[in-house]
């Protein structure tokens, strides 16, 4: 806590202790209605992340205070000041407490319990069902709790907890001490799983667990309501409270990686040293392949190069000492000639198999790698002085899958055309384990981010429509729908994109059926005479051209309902989406005009800007592609996306590429940030028809 935060507090809690000496009911009120406000924002925060979250303490604690904030709750109702339980005296309001407390003490020591237990350490983190378990213990607390207020309320079997002539009873005062007891010893187990959290996180559990412990031991020194013990007991409970929302809510929101997903970030964190460690060993090894390291010695007379002999030998028994992996020399048909290494360990089959050709090489490796190997040694055939590297997959004797790094050089000192050559074959099982699982990781983090841009734009398509309810003027009200609608195809865009498998494509043709869907319910209300005529192949963008052809085929459609359709008339919207390919067969066009050269046949040099054209209906009249009836444009892009009614159609003298409508400004725009092209065709009816590629074509 900063020093600000600290003065604020200690200013709260002035101006509660000064109501409390003048209104105990009014003090006890705003206590508990702040402790039941957290306890429920902790369960909707810790709900709402529930299958995402690794660490099962903050599942238990979130369900765990939904469940004490609901019978603390119920106790405040019940005070003898409220009147909501006629019939009812203090005992009521004090059995309800320690019910409450009870839950809470059992959840601090459940919770880092079961993970002790379940052996879910960090570093021994399992893939876990979290929603499930979730909706587990949901159930589990919902009937302990129901069963404890059915005892209170209807079956008296709870023990009074207090007696208007004598005070608190034995059983309140040993419930107490229990209830601090179980408190106390819970900090053990959180002292054990500790490094599940951040050490602010931490600090701040094990503070509001002392501070629950003193308030709990405060509230057994007391005789009245409202003695000072009494109040002193609230204040501690509140700043308890208080402490677990600063620790979940406050550094959820500002830092979820270091609460939320903290296991996620760590496995990712080792994963990348992992990875960065297997790649250092890999140079290593790159640089261990010497000169003559895989050339048995030859017998030299002379007593220098016989020293030299003995030092290469030396060096050669060492390395082949040393080596990880498997070294080998091959001829000239890239037969086995010679191996070293861990053989067996790495194929399951002995280096004799492989030597004498009982085994061939390639029968090991995976059928779908081979044409790696040998577009590498094609490479090498071609270029006996390149150094070739690959990396495939191996099926060892036993059937396990291996992956394993190929690096292969011609043997240096022997002739160019020897066709001899030396490599190294070493297992990178756990560097591409280690890559899939940092891919995995990333795909994880694209698709959070994806669902909070998603949501944040669900709120911000939300608020403009609250917005708008506050508007009479028609004009007003509908600048908010179409900004909401703007901002809809967007949102829906990320939605898709979660949801997608691939993570940075999506299904464009999905994506409109959605689109179009979600705008006929917004604008058809009270006018259901006009049809949606979808003629869409499957095609797939990426995010940078999915939001702005989204936005684009909202503000055309938009613009039909508003504008082509006057007083309820019958009519019909109609998209289609195909590629270029689909179109030119659909239509004939021959494929020397379809590849025609590009230039300035495309735009076409009369119209002023080359990114548009107005197709009047002259042009219409040609006999060159009257194809729905154009045009010769088509040779620049993959894909076509028109957008055509049969209304009213709009007026010659409007310039839709030069207007004043927001709508147009904002496609003709979008054609440009795409690199798009787009053509107006205007009577009978309005068809836009818009060619486009994809940007990472």
């Amino acid at each position: 806590m900063d020093f600000y935060e600290v003065v604020v507090w200690v200013t709260i809690l002035i101006l509660l202790y000064l109501i409390s000496l003048s209104n105990y009911l009014l003090f006890y009120t705003v206590v508990e209605l702040f402790i039941v406000y957290v306890a429920y924002v902790i369960f909707l925060i810790v709900w709402k992340s529930r299958s995402r979250l690794e660490n099962r303490y903050l599942i238990i604690l979130g369900i765990g205070y939904f469940f004490v904030g609901g019978v603390d709750f119920l106790g405040t109702l019940a005070f003898h000041g409220m009147g909501v339980f006629p019939g009812f005296d203090t005992n009521l309001t004090v059995q309800l407490h320690i019910i409450a407390r009870f839950l809470r003490s059992a959840t601090f020591l459940i919770a880092p319990l079961l993970l002790i237990y379940t052996g879910e350490r960090l570093g021994n983190v399992q893939t876990l069902n979290n929603a499930a378990f979730a909706w587990k213990t949901f159930l589990i607390y919902a009937v302990i709790t129901i069963a404890c207020v059915v005892s209170v309320f209807f079956l008296q079997g709870f023990p009074d907890s207090y007696l208007l002539d004598s005070g608190f009873t034995q059983s309140k005062i040993i419930s107490g001490y229990f209830i601090s007891f179980m408190l106390l010893f819970s900090l053990f187990p959180l002292y054990i799983i500790r490094d599940r959290f951040e050490e602010d996180v931490f600090n701040l559990l094990s503070i509001s667990i002392i501070l629950a412990i003193l308030s709990e031991l405060s509230f057994m020194f007391y005789s009245q309501m409202d003695e000072a013990s009494n109040v002193i007991g609230l204040i501690f409970k509140l700043l308890s409270f208080y402490l677990i929302y600063k620790a979940i809510v406050d550094i959820g929101f500002e830092e979820p990686c270091s609460l939320f997903f903290r296991e996620l970030k760590h496995r990712e964190e080792d994963l990348r040293q992992k990875a960065a460690f297997l790649g250092d060993e890999y140079s290593h090894i790159c640089r261990m392949i010497g000169k003559r390291y895989f050339i048995e010695p030859r017998s030299i007379e002379k007593g220098d190069d016989r020293r030299n002999q003995e030092e290469d030998s030396g060096s050669y028994r060492s390395f082949m000492q040393n080596l990880q992996g498997i070294g080998f020399q091959i001829s000239n048909d890239f037969k086995i000639t010679f191996m070293h290494g861990p053989v067996e360990e790495m194929t399951g089959y002995s280096k004799q198999d492989l030597v004498s050709g009982q085994v061939d090489w390639q029968e090991i490796v995976v059928a779908e790698d081979r044409p790696t190997i040998f577009k590498e040694r094609k490479k090498l055939r071609l270029n006996p002085n390149s150094i070739v590297e690959s990396e495939y997959r191996i099926q060892k004797k036993d059937g396990e899958i291996k992956w394993v790094r190929e690096i292969i050089q011609k043997i240096p000192e022997e002739p160019e055309n020897s066709g001899k050559f030396q490599g190294l074959i070493y297992d990178i099982t756990e560097r591409k384990m280690a890559e899939e699982a940092l891919e995995k990781i990333d795909k994880i983090r694209i698709r959070e981010v994806h669902h909070r841009i998603k949501n944040n734009l669900q709120v911000i398509s939300s608020l403009l429509s609250l917005q708008a309810e506050k508007f009479d003027d028609k004009e007003v009200i509908e600048a908010f729908r179409e900004s909401q609608n703007r901002v809809a195809s967007i949102a829906m865009i990320h939605e898709k994109l979660h949801e997608s498998e691939s993570m940075d494509t999506l299904d464009f043709s999905d994506y409109l059926r959605n689109l179009t869907a979600d705008l006929f319910r917004s604008y058809r209300v009270g006018n259901n005479n006009i049809n949606l005529k979808l003629n869409l192949e499957p095609v797939y963008l990426d995010m940078g051209t999915a939001i702005p052809l989204g936005i684009i085929v909202n503000e055309l459609i938009s613009n039909a309902f508003k504008h082509a359709f006057p007083e309820k008339k019958e009519g019909e919207i109609s998209i289609n989406l195909c590629r270029i390919e689909t179109f030119a067969a659909r239509y004939g066009i021959p494929d020397q005009d379809k590849t025609s050269p590009t230039g300035n046949d495309c735009p076409d040099d009369n119209y002023p800007n080359n990114n548009y054209r107005d197709v009047q209906q002259d042009y219409l009249e040609r006999e060159e592609y009257a194809v729905d009836g154009y045009s010769k444009c088509y040779n620049n892009f993959n894909y076509i996306l028109t957008v055509k009614d049969n209304g009213k159609g709009i007026p010659e003298e409007i310039d839709f590429q030069n207007t004043d409508s927001l709508g147009l400004q904002l496609v003709n725009i979008l054609v440009e940030q795409i690199d798009g092209y787009i053509e107006l065709k205007r009577y009978p009816g309005t068809e836009y028809t818009i060619c486009f590629n994809n940007k990472e074509n």
